[in-house]
C-alpha cells in the first residue's frame, strides 16, 4: 500500500538546499499542473571540498532511486558531464527557482507532495502544522 502524500509549499526546499550541514534526504514528488506529469526524487546534502552539493535521485520503481548526479551552481552533473535528461531538466528547473525564491511562480505550475517525513531530517512529522509545511519545528527554526 502507498503512503499517503500530503501537499506542501516549493518554499520548504530552501532550508533544505541551503543546509550549512548534510541532511539525510529529503523526499517528494512534484506534479506538474499543466501535463499532470510527475516525479518523486530524493535530494541530499553534502559537503565535499568546503563546498555543498545538493545530490539528486529519481524514483524508478517504488521506494527505489537512481542516482542523476550533482546539482551546483545551476547544473546537474554526474562524472563531469552536463545531465540532459527530463528528470535533471526538471530538478534543475525547480531548484533554480527554489534558489532564487520564486516560490509562487514554482507553486503556481507545480504541486509538491511529501509522504509525511521531513524534508531535510527524514523524522517523522507527527503534527499538523508539520506536516502541512514538510519541516519539523527544529528543522524550520521554530
Amino acid at each position: 500500500m502507498e503512503a499517503t502524500k500530503t501537499n506542501f509549499s516549493s518554499s520548504a526546499l530552501l532550508p533544505v538546499i541551503t543546509s550549512e550541514k548534510n541532511n539525510n534526504g529529503a523526499e517528494f514528488t512534484v506534479v506538474s499542473k499543466a501535463t499532470s506529469k510527475d516525479y518523486t526524487f530524493r535530494i541530499k546534502r553534502t559537503e565535499f571540498n568546503e563546498r555543498f552539493y545538493t545530490h539528486v535521485y529519481v524514483e524508478t520503481q517504488y521506494l527505489e532511486f537512481q542516482y542523476v548526479g550533482s546539482y551546483f551552481n545551476g547544473r546537474i552533473k554526474k562524472k563531469g558531464n552536463y545531465v540532459d535528461t527530463p528528470t535533471a531538466k526538471v530538478m534543475t528547473w525547480i531548484l533554480s527557482r527554489v534558489e532564487a525564491e520564486m516560490f509562487e511562480t514554482l507553486d503556481e505550475q507545480i504541486e509538491f507532495l511529501h509522504i509525511g517525513n521531513c524534508l531535510k531530517c527524514g523524522r517523522e512529522l507527527t503534527d499538523a502544522q508539520s506536516i502541512k509545511i514538510g519541516l519539523g519545528p527544529v528543522c524550520r527554526g521554530s
